[in-house]
Order: C-alpha cells, then structure tokens, then sequence
C-alpha cells in the first residue's frame, strides 16, 4: 500500500512539472508567429541604442569579432568591425553599403538580405511561417523546419522582447555561429554614436540610386529546380567588378541563394551547355561560376554545394 502511494504522488509531481513546462513552452500558430515576429522586430527598432556585438563563426576555427553597431530610427544601422575600422557597414534591411573613412566614398553596395541585428527581415516574415515552426519557451525562440524537424536558428529576447542574441545550427544540429550583445546602451546621447551616425547621414542620401528593379523575365535565365519552399524574393540591378548584372534572390525565410548574371553576352566555345566550377567555400557560403548561352553567372549560397550545383545544373531561360 506504502509502494502504491509513493508512485501515485511521483506521477502527481511528474505531470505536475511537464504540466508547468509546457505552459512556458509551445508552438505557436501560423498567425501567432507573425504577430511574434513582428513585435520582435518592432521592439528592436523601437528606438536608438548604440552597442557592441559579438560575433562567433564555429565553422571558421571559431574565430571571434566585435562590432561597435549603432541603431537610428529612420536611418537603419551602421556597424564597425573593430578590427578594421577604417570600413563602415550601413544597412537598412534592403542594401548594404560599405563606407570606406580613408577614401570618403562608398566602396561597394549589395541587397542586405537579413540584418545580424534582427531574428530576420519583415518582409520575410510570410515565407518564413510557411516553411518554419517557432517554438517559444520563456524569452528563447527556436525555428524549426517543417520539412526536418530540426531547429536551425534560436534567438533570445531581453524583458521588454528586444533582440538580444542569435544562434544558427548546421542540418545535423551544430552551432555553425553565434552573434550577441555584450553589452548595448538604449538612447544614446550625440557624442557616442557621432561618427556612425554622420556616415548614415552621407549613405542615406544616396541610397536612391541603387533601387530594386522588375525587369522581364523572359530574358533571364531561371533555374528550374528550386529546393522545397524556396521562391524569388528580391530581384536587384548591381554594378560590380564584372560590369553590370542582375541579381535574383531566393530564400525559404532563412536561408537563401542568388543567382547573379550578365547583362552582356560573352564569347563561348559551347554556348549551349552550363559550364560550371566551384570556385570557393567560405564557411557556410560556397561560390560557383559559369557561363550559359553566353551569360556568365555566378551562384552563392548557404547551402551545401551539392545543392546548390543541382540549382546550377537546371538554370534554363525561363526556367523551362
């Protein structure tokens, strides 16, 4: 009778603790998700701050950097990496602009995708829910994939659910990297966030001339194979050191791919066939490059290159 008793109060006291963790812990519904996600992202751009981010690339010797970062309301942020101060990074979630102090000019522009600052873009905030689950447990929010079930991202939140920390996961559950506050001040007075703040002022005045383009698509060339959930999100007009190109951005909410291609046609021996060769990989992000039906492309990506060369293999005009 004793032995019965002590099991019935160990199942009392069992269900009585998963009763209580599953109250701070729960799936949230498509819609809940977007409600969450966009407060998020309203309460760390609610007003100015200025801090110091650390960031940890686990796929990269587990190398460490500081960034003094600056939020402006109106302006976006603007970050330094402290061991290269002489660059400053302006981004407001559409572009980045890489602002050279030596040389006073703006050395290089490129679409932002999503900010390190943010869990991620608003604009991604539909696809996201689409293809992702976010599970909330108390001030820590982990992303899980539809299609694995494996968590690929986490974030934390401070008390007034302010972005405070991310953390990214490899498909098998490593930590690939990790960014932080170490330490943030809200509402800055002038003289701290000064000398960022006059580079924002210089960037957002140009910003107009780098605008997102729709252009015909019949003349592009597509890739016919997508990975699940994935679709084009931003279509931009650069210049670089290849002349002028397009840019066609994929993403399924977290990750993404781009597909990068000439407007000029260039001389090739084979003009019918995808010439492809992987060029680098960069920690998560791998680089190919090649030439079709005289378009030279360039594809990069946080996915595997196996992925990323059955993407390549498939690039068709009009994706067909």
């Amino acid at each position: 009778m004793n032995k019965f008793f002590v099991v019935i109060v160990l199942i009392a006291v069992i269900s009585s603790f998963l009763g209580s963790y599953s109250s701070h812990a729960r799936i949230l519904s498509p819609e809940e998700s977007r409600q969450f996600l966009k407060r998020i992202i309203h309460n760390s751009t609610s007003h100015s701050y200025w801090g110091i981010w650390k960031l940890t690339n686990y796929a990269d010797d587990n190398d460490s950097i500081l960034y003094e970062v600056v939020y402006v309301p109106r302006y976006g942020f603007g970050w330094i990496n402290l061991n290269d101060p002489r660059h400053y990074i302006i981004g407001d979630g559409t572009y980045r602009f890489i602002y050279d102090a030596d040389r006073q000019m703006i050395s290089a522009v490129y679409p932002g995708f999503d900010l390190p600052f943010l869990p991620l873009g608003e604009d991604n905030i539909d696809v996201l829910i689409t293809n992702y689950l976010v599970n909330l447990e108390d001030n820590i929010a982990l992303i899980i994939s539809r299609e694995s079930g494996q968590v690929v991202k986490s974030f934390e939140m401070d008390d007034s659910e302010s972005l405070v920390s991310q953390t990214y996961y490899s498909n098998d559950g490593r930590v690939i990297k990790q960014g932080e506050y170490i330490y943030r001040i809200d509402h800055p007075d002038d003289t701290q966030i000064e000398k960022i703040y006059q580079v924002m002022v210089q960037v957002i005045q140009k910003k107009n001339a780098f605008p997102e383009i729709r252009f015909n698509r019949k003349r592009m060339l597509t890739p016919r194979l997508l990975p699940p959930g994935y679709s084009l999100r931003r279509s931009y007009l650069i210049d670089g050191e290849q002349g002028k190109m397009y840019q066609m951005v994929y993403s399924d909410g977290i990750n993404f791919f781009s597909l990068f291609q000439s407007l000029a046609l260039f001389p090739s021996d084979l003009p019918g066939l995808l010439k492809r060769t992987i060029i680098k990989k960069d920690g998560e992000l791998t680089t190919l490059i090649g030439e079709k039906k005289g378009h030279r492309m360039f594809l990069v990506g946080n996915l595997s290159s196996e992925v990323l060369s059955e993407i390549f293999d498939s690039i068709s005009a009009d994706g067909g």
